[in-house]
């Protein structure tokens, strides 16, 4: 055997055979080799390390996620749990979402699935909050240890490695459909231990009816006098209508424990109880209205007979109207809920549409809401006399809308819109005193003594019954001249006279009183004189 082999030699290489270059240089390459493969693997993770645990949370506020996480809801109802998701790594994360139940009675629902940025995403990606909705179904019965399970899958875009996260739901269900606690007792309490055939369920439902309709007789009998006592107006009508509303109540509120002590069909309590609800609600509302409406007008009648208090029946609109707007409101939102209509976007929808009619209506709110200021601060209380626009009114009834007025003479109605009316100069002729100063114009003809005339005509002002002669409340008769007429002299009398609503019979009276007293004293009325003096144009001439 050949054996090749290399040496050196005084800086020189010899080469016993040519192989032994070619196989040096094999050599090397393997080592290499070897060496690049040893490296390798470290660059490649520290460019592109799998994500681990810790590189990512899942947190829900309230719950803890490492355990079975314990629910109690209604039938029907709907419980949403936030889900946080935070991305702790420098990798795009792909989020999806999967659940079951392994109860019939248990639904869901999830959130779309979501990619999150890496960690320090400048817009705020790296974080994201998701839902998760777990729901009762309408019809069913009470229940214990249903559980709904959540799968969150988060994938990895980069190295498609993907994590599993459970969480776990146990979901206790109290419906409102439970009969076991009812079924074939009176009053839904007493169970039936009645031997047979005594022992049938409807036993204690006629029972339990026939004390419900004893307890609205009772209501019947003792509180509805007390109530209707205080009614003003037909106390026998309305005695009726609570009569009838208690007795329907009373069935009503019976249906429904009465189908649980049968042990119906749910779907049958359901359709039931939405019905007797929905009626029940209406019949609630007729009759707290009249109760309400009764007692407002006793409060404000007896309120009304003390003369320092500030509240009387003027304000009765007021209550009725705020009564009506909390009635409606809670009455049909009630309705609404019990059919199982979602409130809040009702609610918005009838914001939008309210500040449509507001910005349409703005004639109207101006009218109600002027209304609502004269009742409130009350410038004038049915009965007073009101100068307007050199007009007289008498105030008839203040309400919402508009206020009604009489003529003087009461011979017609006069309807103004509460802005009107606001808006006005008015002059109350008898808020506080219905006492007047009166002026009476009169002249006298040229050449009459003036101090004369004045002692006569204060003379018939005090002996006058129509005159107020408390001259430490009000102001004495006076008499002023006024003016030079072509006549005679213009004068005037000053009295305070005893009611403003009397005050054109009382002015005719006095004018009458004054032409008298002038009459005797031998001082005549001046009035227009025309003298014609009639030319004989042919006399004249002949004469001349």
């Amino acid at each position: 055997m050949k054996f090749d082999r290399c040496f050196k030699h005084d800086f020189f290489y010899y080469s016993v055979d040519s192989v032994c270059m070619k196989r040096g240089l094999i050599a090397s390459a393997v080592v290499v080799l070897m060496v690049l493969g040893c490296f390798i693997p470290l660059m490649q993770s520290d460019e592109s390390e799998a994500i681990d645990h810790d590189d990512y949370k899942i947190s829900i506020p309230f719950a803890d996620i490492s355990e079975i996480v314990p629910i109690v809801m209604e039938n029907g109802a709907t419980k949403t749990f936030s889900i946080y998701i935070t991305n702790y790594s420098a990798h795009v994360l792909d989020v999806e979402f999967t659940a079951f139940s392994d109860v019939s009675y248990l639904y869901y629902e999830t959130s779309e699935s979501v990619t999150i940025m890496p960690a320090g995403d400048p817009e705020g990606r790296d974080f994201v909050k998701v839902y998760f909705k777990i729901i009762t179904e309408t019809i069913t019965s009470s229940h214990n240890g249903g559980r709904m399970f959540l799968q969150i899958h988060i994938a990895d875009v980069e190295d498609e490695s993907v994590f599993l996260v459970p969480v776990s739901f146990s979901v206790k269900v109290n419906s409102n459909f439970d009969t076991s606690g009812t079924y074939n007792r009176f009053f839904g309490i007493i169970d039936n231990t009645l031997p047979e055939p005594f022992d049938s369920p409807y036993v204690p439902f006629f029972v339990t009816l026939l004390g419900v309709i004893v307890m609205g007789f009772v209501v019947v009998r003792v509180l509805i006098p007390i109530v209707t006592r205080y009614a003003t107006e037909n106390k026998e009508r309305t005695k009726k209508i609570l009569t009838l509303g208690v007795l329907i109540v009373s069935i009503l509120l019976f249906l429904d424990p009465g189908l649980r002590i049968l042990g119906s069909d749910l779907s049958l309590i359901l359709q039931v109880q939405k019905i007797s609800m929905t009626a029940l609600i209406i019949v609630l509302a007729i009759t707290i209205w009249k109760i309400y409406m009764i007692l407002v007008e006793s409060v404000l009648r007896r309120l009304g007979q003390d003369k320092e208090s500030a509240v009387d029946m003027t304000f009765l609109p007021i209550f009725s109207m705020i009564g009506k707007f909390v009635l409606w409101v809670g009455g049909i939102a009630s309705i609404l809920h019990v059919y199982g209509f979602d409130l809040t976007g009702i609610l918005i929808s009838a914001g939008i549409v309210t500040l449509g009619i507001t910005m349409g209506a703005q004639s109207v709110l101006s009218q109600l809401f002027n209304g609502i200021s004269i009742l409130l601060t009350r410038p004038f209380s049915e009965g007073d006399y009101l100068l307007i626009d050199g007009e007289v009114y008498v105030v008839k009834q203040v309400k919402l809308m508009y206020t009604e007025f009489t003529s003087y003479e009461k011979d017609r109605i006069i309807t103004i819109p509460n802005d009107k009316v606001a808006g006005a100069t008015i002059v109350n002729m008898s808020k506080y005193d219905r006492a007047y100063r009166m002026q009476i114009l009169f002249e006298i003809p040229y050449g009459e003594d003036l101090e004369k005339v004045e002692r006569v005509i204060l003379e018939m002002a005090e002996e006058s019954k129509h005159v107020m002669h408390n001259y430490n409340k009000y102001k004495k008769p006076v008499v002023k001249l006024m003016d030079f007429q072509d006549s005679g002299i213009l004068m005037r009398l000053d009295i305070t006279v005893m009611d403003f609503a009397k005050y054109q019979t009382i002015q005719s009276d006095m004018k009458k009183e004054l032409y008298l007293k002038l009459a005797e004293e031998g001082i005549e009325m001046p009035y227009s004189r025309l003298e014609v003096t009639i030319l004989n144009n042919q006399n004249d001439a002949a004469g001349a």
